[in-house]
């Protein structure tokens, strides 16, 4: 097998990471796309899926989509990862 027919088969994922702090603050990398947001949750596609942030009050404090970054600040109840993809987001990485 050529090695570019190799890399289309094999996609390379880029990195994503998301640090909890306190239940208060989420950082997170890989950032593509914004799906959705409001204090209750915030929606986002990301280099490992799809991430739904849930809880109250929440805010984006940070959001450089050039650079995958994002933080989101509030009372953080719950992060859920799946693999949902195919929706249009609020906000998205330019050149995709």
């Amino acid at each position: 097998m050529e090695k570019g027919a190799a890399a289309r088969a094999n996609p390379v994922r880029k990195n994503h990471s998301l640090t909890l702090d306190n239940r208060q603050r989420a950082a997170l990398t890989g950032v593509s796309e914004v799906l959705a947001f409001d204090e209750g949750q915030v929606v986002l596609m990301t280099e490992g899926g799809e991430i739904a942030i849930g809880g109250e009050g929440l805010h984006v404090t940070k959001l450089t989509l050039e650079e995958g970054q994002m933080a989101v600040e509030g009372k953080i109840d719950s992060i859920v990862y799946s693999q949902r993809s195919g929706r249009r987001g609020l906000f998205r990485r330019r050149g995709q």
